[in-house]
Formats: structure tokens, sequence, C-alpha cells
């Protein structure tokens, strides 16, 4: 819902004297603009996943503002639910900075994060990079959605033994622990689909010189368009088979940049 800045004026009114504790009868231009866009965050970003609870009711704009304040309180408490769930059986795989940003680093945005007067500040790099996210997200709905990626890679990783993982990534980085950067699912998906090419088993990701020549031949013979709609085919038939019923059509949308890749000198 949008609404007009005079709209907007109580509800800033409001939270500026919450931030003072009514000490001050203004705030620099610096913090006006922050609590503005908090305003703004919770009405427009949560305000959209929220619609449902107002029933598509018209309300007024302070309404609208603390009924989705709660909701982004709400989430908050959800996102606490899926770290919980990932850090009872999180699997690092020796790399380094996929433990510290994940187990070392997720826990400051649960003590830091200001829900009241800066909710749209995430305050994390997520130095990390998981696949699937949507571009453009802030605050409390990227820390959402980064979490439940992770969740989700977490359990398609473990579909994989741990040493056939290591042993990949120790292939792609040889000092991996401290220097690998990437996403650890993409030399999985990619070996993984490389096996389903040659015919091999996925679960040890294995391939000798004569599958790697198998599998480069398989991916460079065809057009661009073909080799991509088969490696669509080979990611997607990956997730389905690994995740279940969890499976969310996510892996797929690699398929581009993964063709283009293998095309283009990277090894299995």
């Amino acid at each position: 819902m949008v609404y007009k800045i005079e709209e907007l004026l109580p509800v800033m009114a409001k939270l500026s004297d919450k931030y003072t504790s009514k000490d001050s009868a203004s705030v620099s231009y610096e913090t006006a603009q922050q609590l503005m866009e908090a305003i703004l965050y919770c009405i427009q970003e949560c305000g959209d996943e929220n619609k449902d609870l107002l029933g598509g009711a018209s309300v007024d704009c302070m309404t609208a503002y603390e009924q989705d304040y709660r909701f982004t309180m709400d989430k908050v408490m959800r996102a606490k639910e899926v770290y919980h769930r990932i850090t009872s059986d999180f699997e690092d795989y020796g790399c380094r900075n996929y433990r510290e940003t994940i187990i070392e680093g997720m826990p400051m945005f649960f003590t830091k994060y200001d829900v009241r007067f800066e909710p749209q500040n995430h305050i994390l790099s997520l130095d990390y990079p998981a696949l699937g996210m949507a571009p453009g997200k802030r605050g409390i709905d990227l820390i959402m959605d980064y979490l439940e990626e992770i969740e989700y890679e977490q359990h398609f990783l473990k579909y994989f033994k741990r040493k056939a993982v290591t042993d990949l990534l120790e292939y792609r980085c040889t000092d991996y622990q401290e220097l690998y950067l990437d996403n650890i699912c993409e030399p999985v998906l990619i070996r993984a689909a490389a096996c389903l090419a040659t015919d091999q088993e996925i679960g040890n990701l294995r391939l000798d010189v004569s599958d790697h020549k198998a599998a480069e031949e398989y991916f460079m013979e065809d057009t661009d368009k073909r080799a991509e709609i088969h490696m669509s085919v080979f990611l997607d038939t990956l997730e389905k088979n690994i995740m279940g019923r969890a499976y969310r059509g996510r892996f797929k949308n690699c398929a581009h940049e993964f063709t283009y890749r293998v095309r283009h000198g990277l090894q299995f």
C-alpha cells in the first residue's frame, strides 16, 4: 500500500519520540532519513508479505506500520528458528569462509538488529555466497532468504560423502580451507552433472581422466543452447532426486552460468 507524505509524518513523529525518549524536539537529518527508511521498509517491504493479515482492507498509515512492525518482529523469530536448525547439524567442510560467515558472523545479526529504528539494515556482509538469492532485498528479508538457502544447500550437500566434497574442493583450490570464497554447491553440482553425463555414480563425485574427457566432449559437441538445456535437465534431476519433497526448483537456474563456465575452460 502506498501512503502520501502527509500520512507518513505522524508515524515519523511518533517514531522520533521513541528514538529520543521525548528528550528532544528534533533529530538530525541523517537520523530522520534513517527513521523514514525504517517506516517505509516495514510498510513497503514487509507489508507486501503481510497484506493477507490485513485482509486486503484499507487501513491508515499508523495501523499499517504497527501491524507490519509486529510482522517484522515475528520474522526475526522465525529466522532464529531456521538458524538454530542449521547450526544443530552444520557442516563447513573445513572451509573457513563458510564457517566464519554462518557460525561466527550470523549471531551478530540477532544481537544487533534494530527492528524498531533500523530494520532496513541487515548489518552483515554475508561473505559466503548463497545460491538462488533474489537481488535487492534488505534487513530481515535478506537474512531470512539467506538462511533458508543455506539450510537448503546443507540438506543437499549431506547427500554426498564428506570426503567426496572436501576432495573436490581441494581439487578446485589446493588451500581451499583458507582461500576458497565461492559457494560450495557450485563445484558439487557441476561435478555431479558431469557424473550424470558420463553415467558415473554421483555420490562419490569421482571422475577419472577418461570421464573428464567424456564430460567435456558431452558439453562441447553441441550448441550453447543445447548444452544449456542438458545442464538444466541434469541440475533439476539432481535436485529432485536428492531433495525429494523439499524440492524447490532452484538449481536449474544456474544452468546458463555453469554451461558458460564449462564451455570456457572450467574443469569438472
